[in-house]
């Protein structure tokens, strides 16, 4: 039996393939790019091109591995889901339904899906729950509530373990897909390559945020928690605390890199986007019902993602 990840040779993905790797489990990466050459050579792990919202691929996938648990990570971000909305709708809606059929029809046991603090539209200071309406305004959120809600139906027609976990913004290295939130990863990685950067927000800019290795710990919790422990089914799992701005971010850097060349140039697009993003969100349920907290403050994660920026261009120098 495999565990098999959708988007996994994606950001989330690829991190997850090593973790689950790393306990001796068989792992198909199913993407329609192939995943970096660090991951696909891990011990069990293997690749399958496929895309999300073609059932047919799809249905090929599961029928020739058998499929212990699903973890459905692909998806168009908020940013190029704005710009072609139609096919935002394709992969994150129509793809969805047929992960969640294949997974119904394949016996699959278990079915994890990352939802987004983008399925709110809450501009007030007040922290989220799990029990906030949802009322997204991009399409992004749109989809994803599809998602949530066509998963819940899942598990009560079909009986199937549908979890769902909603990520504030995730930082991390290696992040290769477009984002408006995605400035913070931007300037820590400008400062250790020394090259000057603007981001394209205010430095007050403050939006939720989780560091890379808590978000696929959390996942991981999920996964593994007893399903008598699961009852709210899809989970906000907080942030760090306080949420930073754009410009704690800067001054934290720059105790790595003191001649960081980093400021601000905001793109009134973006300010427009990110404005729709709640202020704060709350794990509460997630603590209670499977233990869930996050473990990186700003400060461990800039330190933590420098070091693993750093690694990784010194294996890619070696090579």
């Amino acid at each position: 039996m495999a565990i098999l990840i959708t988007g996994g040779s994606g950001f989330i993905g690829a991190s997850l393939a090593r973790e689950f790797s790393g306990r001796g489990e068989r792992v198909v990466l199913v993407d329609v790019k192939p995943p970096p050459p660090r991951i696909s050579a891990l011990p069990g792990v293997s690749y399958v091109r496929a895309d999300v919202a073609n059932l047919s691929e799809i249905l090929n996938v599961f029928s020739g591995t058998p499929v212990s648990s699903v973890f459905h990570l692909a998806a168009i971000l908020s940013a190029p889901s704005e710009e072609n909305p139609w096919s935002s709708l394709r992969v994150n809606g129509l793809g969805t339904f047929n992960i969640l059929d294949a997974a119904r029809l394949s016996g699959a046991g278990k079915l994890l899906f990352t939802s987004s603090m983008g399925t709110y539209s809450v501009s007030s200071d007040m922290a989220v729950d799990d029990d906030t309406a949802q009322r997204p305004t991009l399409i992004y959120g749109v989809g994803k509530v599809f998602g949530e809600l066509l998963g819940l139906y899942y598990q009560r027609k079909f009986g199937l373990d549908f979890r769902g976990i909603r990520f504030p913004q995730l930082v991390g290295p290696g992040v290769l897909s477009g984002g408006f939130g995605q400035y913070g990863p931007r300037l820590i990685e400008a400062a250790a390559r020394s090259e000057a950067f603007e981001a394209w927000v205010p430095p007050e800019t403050t939006i939720p945020m989780l560091y890379i290795k808590d978000a696929v710990r959390s996942l991981v919790l999920l996964h593994d928690a007893p399903e008598e422990r699961i009852k709210t089914r899809v989970y906000n799992v907080g942030q760090i605390t306080p949420a930073p701005t754009a410009q704690d971010i800067v001054e934290e850097v720059r105790r790595h890199f003191p001649g960081a060349r980093l400021g601000f140039a905001p793109d009134p697009k973006a300010v427009e986007v990110l404005q729709t993003i709640p202020k704060a969100i709350s794990g509460e349920n997630a603590r209670k019902e499977w233990g869930w907290t996050p473990a990186y403050s700003l400060a461990e994660m800039v330190r933590d993602f420098i070091e693993e920026l750093m690694s990784n261009s010194a294996e890619g120098s070696s090579t």
